[in-house]
């Protein structure tokens, strides 16, 4: 076995453990940095081509041929590419030569610097991060695919009953779910097994979502953890469920409803082909239904619509648009809602309507609605004529950050969520609007790094990102969400929600490489605290869960790292 492992091209030289490219993101493997021991590079043996030669190139019979294809070669190569300015000469040989700092060189075994500081090795978190949330999703998805088709479902009568009565307690209703009929929900248990009784596809698939939250949430787990131990099956459900609905789906409320429940669901299992392709069907059923034509003129029910439910039709629109400039903003996609003309005013504004719902609820979504704003705000800042410098787009976009930290100050929604109650609805009502906030913000940054990008999907890091005390606010803050979330829902599910919904590793990331470029980590103690703390409590509800555990690791590795440089730093 130790033979085998030495000759394994991929493997540190002193510890022998496998490698695979990870030299250029973590320039260690974890078992040096346990024993503080140097990682060794092996020499790798340089592959040779095996394309065979054309015929019609035959082999030069001089060294004279042989220049002259030579300089033929580079006349083409220079052709292709255009001369570089004067003033990327390279400097003289008593400075650092740049080459020195080259990836080659830096992982070259036996290569020594002139200089006499040693280059320091950048640590990409963000590179990390993204790879292991990669492959939890790889895991996710390679697991559900044979099991959607094979494994048998079979949930308890009296949990199912159990959990619908949780989720219409225990979590905010959005999206339009208020015109789904609560007592045919509470049906579906008892009646899903009889033959002689048709359930419409659709109902089927909120059916299942329901379950699925229901069986996740606190109050579902209070006395054991069974319940969520059906999280799998549950949306197992749900995706066995989705080609019949998909059949008959007419575009009616109904349908409207399963396609956003399964767009958010899709989202928390890492699954972002899914959740795109479901958004794009609610909002083909939004138009299908004329909702973004509430309070136009030519809206066809207008005079037949009660004021209750306009306003909660207006409700679902501005959630539903927002989700639009979510996907827009987070994932490159095109718009789609806001594309077109929209009319729908926000709910509640009419002398006529109903009150808002009391409490936090109605502060939440006025909340909700003006960071709505603000993104349509941004985006129309982009699409600017009269801005034509970066510098001025930065100057507003870090205006817009602050009006969205300002809006949060205003309603007192960080200070409602350091003294929750002990309420799941509200703490996660409240908690989507700050995490979707707080996301925006450094979304906002991350397309400042890319404006002068030609490509389609453009490639971008946390490094890339334009230092701002607002990005750094909204990471920090996002961290602390995530810990108080983690602490009060301590389960698995929690973590991938906030993981694959609200991609929160991008503010991990972030405040990682900020710890990691920074020159004194003693002033950053509180960050580094924070980040640990938010890794062990990762790492205890991860588990024995094997497809979740890739992204734990990396974030114990990535502390681990930050640690160690603050040792250094105190020594």
């Amino acid at each position: 076995m130790a033979d085998r492992e030495q000759l394994n091209r991929l493997s540190c030289s002193r510890c022998k453990e496998r490698k695979v490219r990870c030299n250029r993101v973590m320039p260690h493997c974890s078992r040096c940095i346990a024993h503080d021991a140097e990682c060794v590079y092996p020499v790798r043996a340089k592959r040779r081509s095996t394309r065979p030669l054309a015929s019609h190139q035959s082999m030069p019979t001089n060294a004279e041929d042989a220049l002259v294809i030579i300089l033929d070669r580079l006349n083409r190569l220079e052709a292709q590419y255009p001369a570089q300015p004067a003033s990327h000469t390279l400097p003289s040989t008593a400075n650092c030569s740049p080459a020195s700092s080259s990836p080659a060189a830096l992982y070259t075994p036996g290569y020594h610097d002139p200089c006499d500081t040693p280059p320091r090795v950048g640590i990409d978190a963000t590179a990390i991060l993204k790879k292991a949330v990669d492959q939890v999703r790889d895991l996710r998805l390679r697991g559900l695919a044979t099991a959607v088709i094979t494994d048998g479902i079979d949930i308890p009568v009296d949990l199912a009953k159990y959990w619908i009565r949780n989720y219409l307690d225990h979590m905010p209703v959005c999206m339009f779910l208020s015109f789904v009929d609560k007592r045919t929900i509470q049906l579906i248990p008892d009646i899903l097994g009889l033959s002689h009784i048709h359930i419409d596809p659709g109902i089927l698939v909120i059916y299942y979502c329901i379950l699925y939250y229901g069986c996740t949430l606190r109050a579902s787990n209070e006395s054991s953890n069974a319940s969520i131990s059906y999280a799998r099956l549950t949306y197992l459900a749900c995706m066995r469920a989705i080609p019949g609905w998909q059949r008959e789906a007419t575009g009616t409320l109904t349908d409207l409803i399963a396609a956003l429940f399964l767009t958010r669901i899709a989202h928390q299992f890492f699954d972002e082909e899914l959740a795109w392709k479901m958004f794009r069907h609610a909002c083909e059923y939004c138009h299908a239904l004329n909702l973004h034509k509430l309070d136009s003129a030519d809206y066809p029910e207008n005079n037949q619509n009660s004021n209750c439910d306009c306003d909660s039709d207006r409700k679902g629109f501005w959630e539903v648009l927002q989700a639009d400039l979510y996907f827009r903003l987070i994932l490159n996609k095109p718009p789609i809602l806001s594309r077109d003309t929209w009319s729908v005013n926000l709910p509640w504004l009419d002398a006529n309507s109903q009150p808002p719902p009391e409490g936090i609820r109605a502060t939440a979504f006025i909340a909700s609605s003006r960071v709505t704003l603000v993104i349509i705000r941004f985006f129309a800042l982009l699409d600017d004529p009269d801005i034509d410098t970066k510098a001025e787009t930065m100057i507003k976009t870090e205006d817009l950050g602050h009006e969205i930290l300002q809006i949060f100050e205003e309603w007192q929604l960080n200070k409602w969520m350091d003294n929750a109650p002990n309420q799941e609805a509200d703490l996660w009502e409240v908690a989507d609007v700050l995490l979707t906030g707080y996301t925006t913000i450094i979304y906002m940054f991350r397309k400042m790094a890319v404006l002068d990008s030609n490509s389609p999907e453009p490639v971008t890091t946390e490094l890339d990102i334009p230092e701002s005390p607002v990005v750094t606010h909204a990471a920090r803050s996002t961290i602390k969400i995530i810990c108080q979330l983690l602490f009060k829902i301590p389960y698995v599910e929690t973590m991938v929600t906030l993981f694959g919904a609200y991609r929160s590793y991008v503010a991990y990331s972030y405040l990682a490489n900020t710890l990691l470029r920074a020159s004194d980590l003693r002033q950053h103690m509180v960050d580094v605290k924070a980040l640990e703390q938010l890794g062990n409590q990762a790492e205890l509800l991860a588990k024995g869960q094997t497809d979740i555990f890739p992204l734990v690791r990396a974030m114990q590795n990535l502390n681990a790292e930050i640690r160690r440089r603050c040792n250094q730093q105190e020594a």
